[in-house]
Parts: structure tokens; C-alpha cells; sequence
């Protein structure tokens, strides 16, 4: 349907301050190239082009980045290239990876050689252009580089977060030096009057819950957010936050922090209906049209039925903007970004009175997951709570003592193992899932558990080799290169008493079946992060069959965008939400 073309920021605003506008505004944050020329028919090479797009697409905004430790770009050494990814536009686009292992600042040497960039390195000319150039009604949204993410970036993901145990003072000195440069930014552009609201987007969570402790958000990375918005408040302009996952443990803190709107409320992990209920009085909400699934595998019927529901639901009384639960992407396929501008603007005018099942298509509801309270009781005749202890302080000296001990007083080795080592890694993950200890416990306590295990291997071995209970092959399928959750995975279910082949990443569907055929596991684990790569899980599945060896093993898949639903289309025996639960699902297959 064709869209008035008259922006109006002032609707934006009224709606990041929890009213009701005329209507319920579109809110993505960042839309990729190849929509944006799709959408407009030509290629978008100018600053004119850019706001052209955002004025024509129906948005009261354009946004723009910073430049400098922005979102969408990252410095030098901080990344790895990986293969291209195709995209609904025929091609494919190169991909890349943060360093999820070692990356350039891991010690005090390398952060005091280290250049950094700052605020005088950067052209910021093109703010006086969008002060000129940006039509009546419309403002930039400034997108401010991260803080949180670009410090595990330097680091290298498994590296910051063992020295948020190890080493804080470093991670806290750069934290503070990236927070600085950022806070400068923030300063110098939004002195242009075109500049309507600064959002960042720094994800602090996943699926099920924050990446680190509290906290240390609170101590390190809050502040800095409170001096932004504070400053936002005085100057009337919009302050917005986006974090994918799970940020229900923080929501009250962002409120503090003086944020006006949140998104993306990414809907495998909230579910938007209960965010609303508890914070929408105070906090405007942006998303949650499905990315992973809706926008990208769906019809455009389908965007359509799950825009009207969002409307339908969330936008009584103001305070919701329709988007993508994460950003518009190259492989958002271009009817369903169209289906997306055209349905909030046709369902969305205020007062909302639409009927429940007005129009039909396939929408997305909430599968968030529900946390349990309390860990499991183990009764073995061994103290296992003094090695769920060890395991989570790091404590190697406690928990080889401990070991030791128990064989002294009459234990098997393995016993010790069955009844101690691996009940205790098991309330281990159960308190990950509970949120009770967070990503740097869980792989402290995981090698803390091999450490003592490998300690003890001359007896197990003497006493004859520890049970197994069963091989899996593990890898991130072909063109992703995100192994973070993959290598906990791999951890647990060797500290369980599972002997794992560790394909690595990007791992074809040819591999995987030359190594079912060749290790004959009871299991395959796959993993990946990216919708697009996740059709590769289907692809080994197909190759399995085609091989002959389907019924020979079991299939489990993971990360993200993996839903049940997706799993059980593709063939799979399950999928779990995080790597405890990874671990559970394959014990409870070999049952």
C-alpha cells in the first residue's frame, strides 16, 4: 500500500516517552545495503541516497554511526574473515567474526603500546551535510560504537571473560579507555542540531540470560551509559539501548541509566507480551518481529499476521515501535521488508482496535525460556557441594585434595568421578541456567574440572579406563565461524564422562558425515549462529540419509536462531537452549 511520505519526529519522540502518537512509528535501527538499494531500485552511494531511502521507506528518521568503534565495523586485528554468506539478492556478502579466543590487548604491555583511535581521527563532516540536508519533520538518530562488546573484541571473547576473574584491572582499563572515546563522540556529535536520539547497541546477553554477572555492568559499563543520559534528558533528544538476548536482569538498571526505549526484545529470548505488563510504563519497546524466523523463512502473509499481532497487543497505550528483532538484514528477503513498512503503517493508526485473528498468516510466539529456581539434590555418599565449590572458585588445589581424599578413604578413582566430579559439574550447569553464576563461571568451573581430571589420570587409567557414556562429534556448520558456545558444550560433555571429536568451525556437511561414518558416534552436535547457515544443519541431515547412516546416530543442533520448531522440521532429535542443556539432551538420548 503506498505511505504518506511526511515524517514526523515529534511521533517518535511522543512514543520513545511512553504515549500514544497518531500512529505506530516503524523503529529499526540499521538496515543493510542491499535492502536499501532493492527497495529503492538504484544503488545508494551518497549521503543523499541515505536519507532518500530512510525519507521514502516511511521512517521519521535516518540513522547514522559514529565512525569510531561503531556497530557495524570493527578496528583492525579485532576480527577474522570468514567465507561469504548468500544472501535473497543473488550474491553473496563476506561475513566477519570477532576473535573468540586471543585477540590484541591481552596483556598491560599490549594495552599501554596499544594506538587508539580518538575523536580527532575522525571526518565528521557528513553531520553538517544531514544538518542541511535532512527534509522537514526529520532527524538522525546517531548510533553510538559499542563499549561492552568492543572490550571483549580486544580481548578475545574467552579471554576477557576468564580475566574478568584473573585480571579485572585490565578489563576495567579498557573498558574505561573505549568508554571515553565513546563518551567524546557523544559529545561532539550531538552538538548538530539534526541529531534527534543516540542509541546503542551494545549486546550484553544471549538467549537465556546476561553474558557476565551484573555486577560488573553496574560498576563498569552502567555509569558511563548514565552520564549519556543524562545529558540526552537535558537536550530533549531520544535515548535508546539495544542488546539482543536476555536482558530481564537489567531492565530496571537501563531505566535508571536514563534510557527512553529498549530493543530489540529478540523473542526466543522475551517474551515481549510480559516486558510490556512490567516495564512498558516506563520504557518505550522496539521489535520483535522475528528475524530468525518470520522476516527471514516466513511469507509475506506471514510478516503481516505477526506486525498486526505486535500492533495488536503491544500498542494500546502507546509506547511500541515496530521492527525487526534485531536489524534488517541481506538476507531479509525484499517483499518481506516491504510486507514490514506496509503492514505497521496499515494497522498501525491510533486508537488500535483491531480484532484478534484479523489477519491470517504464521506468527511468531513467545518461546522464551522459563528459568527454574532451585538445583537438583544429589545424594552419592560423597561430598558434592565442596567440589561444586572448588569448580566454580577455581580452586584446583580444593578440588584435587578433595579427590584425593575421597580415594584415600576407599573410593574408586572412577567412582569418584561418577559420584563426585560429575554430579558436581552437573549443579554446575544447573545454576548457569538458573542464573546463579554466568558464561566466565561456567568455562572457569569446566577446565577447573579437566585440570583435576587430567591430574588424576595415571590412576584412572591403572584402575582400568573410566566409562564412557557415549561419543559425540561436535562442529559449527559450514560458513560460520562462532564457536563460544560450542567449546562450553564440548567442556561439559567431556567433564561427563563423553568422549568428543571437535570438528572445529565452518565445518562442511561432508565432513560431518565422513566423521559419523568414520568415528561411529551416538551423537552429532551441530551448531550454528547465523539464520543463514543454519540451513546447513539440514543439509549434513540429508547427507546422513543419503550415506546411509541416519538411523546410526542421533542429531542435535543448537545456537540462537535454533528453535525447537526449526530442529523438528529438519529432522533433528532435539535442540537445547544452551550448553548444560546440551549436555542433558544427550544423556537423555542414549537412555
Amino acid at each position: 500500500m503506498s505511505r504518506e511520505l511526511k515524517p514526523d519526529f515529534e511521533r517518535y519522540l511522543k512514543t520513545l516517552h511512553c504515549e500514544e502518537p497518531d500512529r505506530v512509528p516503524q523503529g529499526d535501527w540499521h538496515v543493510d545495503q542491499r535492502p536499501k538499494e532493492a527497495f529503492m531500485g538504484r544503488p545508494i552511494k551518497t549521503l543523499q541516497d541515505q536519507v532518500d531511502f530512510w525519507y521514502t521507506a516511511g521512517y521519521d528518521y535516518m540513522t547514522a554511526s559514529s565512525g569510531i568503534l561503531e556497530p557495524v565495523r570493527a578496528p583492525e586485528g579485532m576480527t577474522t574473515k570468514g567465507e561469504g554468506v548468500h544472501t535473497e539478492y543473488g550474491d553473496k556478502v563476506s561475513r566477519e567474526w570477532a576473535h573468540t579466543h586471543e585477540g590484541v590487548l591481552t596483556s598491560w604491555e599490549k594495552f599501554d603500546k596499544y594506538k587508539w583511535p580518538t575523536i580527532d581521527d575522525l571526518d565528521l563532516s557528513n553531520w553538517d551535510v544531514y544538518d542541511k540536508i535532512l527534509p522537514k519533520g526529520m532527524k538522525a538518530i546517531l548510533l553510538l560504537g559499542k563499549i561492552y562488546t568492543p572490550a571483549w573484541m580486544y580481548m578475545g571473547a574467552e579471554t576477557f571473560f576468564n580475566a574478568l576473574e584473573t585480571d579485572e584491572e585490565l578489563v576495567v582499563a579498557i573498558i574505561n579507555k573505549i568508554g571515553n572515546i565513546q563518551f567524546q563522540t557523544f559529545l561532539r556529535v550531538t552538538e548538530h542540531p539534526c541529531v534527534g536520539a543516540v542509541l546503542n547497541p551494545d549486546d550484553i546477553a544471549f538467549n537465556t540470560g546476561l553474558l557476565v554477572h551484573p555486577k560488573y555492568l553496574r560498576k563498569y559499563l552502567f555509569p558511563w551509559y548514565k552520564k549519556m543520559g543524562k545529558i540526552c534528558r537535558e537536550k530533549g533528544i531520544g535515548f535508546i539501548f539495544h542488546s539482543d538476548g536476555d536482558c530481564t536482569e537489567v531492565m530496571e538498571d537501563l531505566i535508571d541509566c536514563g534510557f527512553h526505549a529498549f530493543n530489540p526484545i529478540q523473542p526466543n529470548a522475551m517474551n515481549i507480551v510480559e516486558v510490556k505488563k512490567k516495564w512498558g510504563k516506563k520504557l518505550c519497546l522496539i521489535g520483535n518481529i522475528n528475524l530468525d524466523s518470520t522476516l527471514t523463512l516466513g511469507t509475506p502473509e506471514d510478516v503481516r499476521a505477526e506486525v498486526y499481532e505486535r500492533i495488536r497487543t503491544i500498542g494500546p497505550g502507546g509506547g511500541y515501535m515496530v521492527s525487526s528483532s534485531n536489524s534488517i538484514t541481506d538476507y531479509v528477503p525484499p517483499e518481506n521488508m516491504k510486507a514490514l513498512l506496509d503492514a505497521t503503517y496499515e494497522f498501525g493508526k491510533y486508537p488500535i482496535e483491531l480484532e484478534e485473528g484479523g489477519v491470517k498468516g504464521k506468527f511468531w510466539t513467545s518461546q522464551s525460556k522459563v528459568r527454574k529456581t532451585e538445583t537438583t539434590k544429589v545424594e552419592t555418599g560423597l561430598d558434592v557441594d565442596t567440589y561444586v565449590d572448588a569448580l566454580i572458585a577455581n580452586d584446583i588445589q580444593k578440588a584435587i585434595a578433595k579427590m584425593q581424599k575421597d580415594i584415600d578413604g576407599g573410593s574408586a578413582p572412577q567412582d569418584v568421578v561418577s559420584m563426585g566430579l560429575i554430579p558436581a559439574i552437573t549443579i554446575v550447569g544447573e545454576k548457569f541456567q538458573n542464573g546463579q553464576i554466568y558464561i566466565p563461571e561456567m568455562m572457569i568451573a569446566a577446565r577447573a574440572m579437566s585440570t583435576t581430571l587430567e591430574h588424576f589420570k595415571e590412576k584412572l587409567a591403572g584402575k582400568g579406563e573410566t566409562k564412557k557414556l557415549g561419543t559425540v562429534v561436535i562442529g559449527t556448520v559450514h560458513g560460520d565461524l562462532h564457536d563460544i558456545g560450542k567449546n562450553l558444550v564440548t567442556m561439559i560433555l567431556k567433564g561427563q564422562g563423553f568422549e568428543v571429536e571437535d570438528l572445529g568451525v565452518s565445518v562442511s556437511a561432508a565432513k560431518f558425515v565422513q566423521a559419523v561414518s568414520d568415528k561411529k558416534p551416538e551423537i552429532l552436535a551441530m551448531s550454528a549462529l547465523l539464520t543463514t547457515t543454519m540451513t546447513e544443519m539440514k543439509i549434513t541431515i540429508e547427507g546422513l540419509k543419503a550415506a546411509g547412516l541416519r538411523r546410526q546416530v542421533k542429531v542435535i543442533v543448537g545456537g540462537a536462531p535454533v528453535t525447537p520448531a526449526f530442529a523438528e522440521q529438519i529432522g533433528a532429535d532435539g535442540t537445547a537452549y544452551d550448553a548444560p542443556g546440551a549436555a542433558k539432551l544427550c544423556k537423555d538420548l542414549l537412555k
